[in-house]
């Protein structure tokens, strides 16, 4: 018994669209409040600072980096599935194009010397900026921000405490001091297990206790300053202060998974 043939596909049938199955053929969303409120912020912002003062940037950078930083922690759900992975892929390129660019800017200005000038520190500032939040995010998002924090002071910690130990052998009185000042990292280490959001609270607040105990805010200024205590100044800031800051806000993300908003 022979089987019958397969009707061949009539034209009038529609296939269907790879494209479309994929998203790749979605029209542009809507401006949402939070777009408006963006543009309005950094368009303000950036006005003012051409016109007025430069410290009206920092408006703009709110309007900017705003909406991200709330949607990273959780507090802003206003973008579906599809404008998070755009925006995640996006902060990847972007994350390489300014590193690159910070890394050849510096070469080409610094090119015939072995040391970083005043006039670069800016640069060498951002760069260290952009490659530790990558970092940072990484191991994060691999071991989880729990874990991630805790080993992360613990190794802090450790550091400090060999470090203290080291420079202190001949001073039992200066080398207690510096113990008593080595604790609080095994303490937050801790609270990063069991109470991660008051971890983060502490941590976010040791942070900025750091950045002005230690005058940090010389980095940011514009007037001629001794270049090796900018570059001790910047170390403390990336190996220190940075850690701090962003251990604090990974911690106070916990449990604030970004839901995607309804794309209808």
């Amino acid at each position: 018994m022979t089987q019958p043939t397969p009707e061949p596909p009539r034209p009038d049938v529609q296939r269907p669209d790879p494209r479309r199955e994929a998203g790749l053929d979605r029209r542009p969303p809507r401006p949402s409040r939070t777009d408006l409120i963006t543009v309005a912020l950094t368009t303000g912002g950036l006005l003012l600072a051409a016109t007025v003062d430069m410290v009206f940037l920092i408006l703009a950078g709110l309007g900017a980096f705003g909406p991200g930083i709330l949607r990273e922690l959780g507090w802003l759900r206003d973008q579906d599935e599809f404008r998070r992975l755009a925006a995640w892929r996006a902060g990847y390129h972007a994350y390489l194009a300014g590193g690159l660019a910070a890394v050849i800017l510096i070469a080409v200005f610094q090119g015939g010397t072995a040391r970083v000038d005043e006039l670069m520190m800016p640069a060498v500032l951002i760069l260290a900026v952009v490659w530790l939040a990558w970092l940072f995010s990484s191991v994060f998002t691999f071991w989880g921000p729990r874990p991630a924090v805790s080993r992360l002071l613990l190794i802090m910690g450790l550091f400090w405490l060999v470090f203290a130990v080291l420079a202190n052998l001949d001073d039992l009185a200066g080398l207690a001091m510096q113990v008593l000042v080595v604790l609080p990292f095994f303490l937050l280490s801790w609270l990063a297990r069991r109470y991660p959001r008051v971890g983060g609270l502490l941590l976010v607040a040791s942070a900025v206790a750091a950045f002005w105990f230690f005058g940090l805010d010389r980095l940011f200024r514009s007037s001629p300053g001794d270049p090796g205590g900018d570059l001790s100044g910047l170390l403390v800031l990336v190996a220190f202060v940075g850690p701090l800051l962003a251990g604090g806000l990974a911690l106070l993300g916990i449990g604030r998974q970004y839901v995607p908003a309804d794309p209808d």
